[in-house]
């Protein structure tokens, strides 16, 4: 099984590009599950919630990957919930650390900053210098873990055409 996560900063077109690779390969996705934890809370959300969230994210794709036998796409995982806390918070709690380290996804597919920011009531980074500041934090997260990723960019079907050609190349590997 291929598995592809689908990383970046917020409003970068993460749930779309995870929709529009699952519908490509006729495979699953895993959704975000922060949408789902976040709208059932009415108050800010704090750092513990985020690790809930990183441990409902961690158990839907530990699910999906019973379920799938080619391809696995997640949209966000564990290295998300890592720049979050980090970013929000100024610290990384040990769970979310430690799963980031256990975690596996043959490709990780990192969202570029180059689609405009679109508000949305879970969504509070707007200004494009957190948004380059948190892009960075990424790539250099991806770096550190030596992980095998490619940045997609582009509008629409270039995006999703960006993904594919980086997948492509993934397959042919395999």
């Amino acid at each position: 099984m291929i598995k592809i996560a689908i990383i970046g900063p917020e409003s970068t077109g993460k749930s779309t590009l995870a929709e529009q690779l699952a519908q490509h390969f006729g495979c699953p996705f895993v959704p975000e599950y922060s949408r789902i934890y976040l709208a059932d809370i009415c108050r800010p959300y704090n750092v513990d919630d985020v690790v809930a969230i990183a441990e409902g994210q961690q158990r839907m794709i530990t699910e999906a990957e019973h379920t799938s036998d080619d391809f696995l796409i997640a949209d966000t995982e564990m290295i998300v919930n890592k720049i979050w806390t980090c970013y929000v918070f100024g610290c990384v709690p040990p769970f979310i650390e430690q799963a980031v380290r256990r975690q596996h996804f043959d490709l990780y597919l990192l969202c570029d900053i180059d689609l405009e920011w679109h508000y949305d009531p879970l969504r509070e980074n707007p200004d494009l210098n957190e948004r380059k500041t948190i892009f960075a934090m990424y790539v250099e997260e991806l770096q550190t873990l030596d992980a095998h990723y490619h940045i997609v960019s582009g509008n629409d079907e270039a995006r999703l055409q960006c993904a594919l050609k980086s997948i492509e190349g993934l397959h042919k590997t395999k």
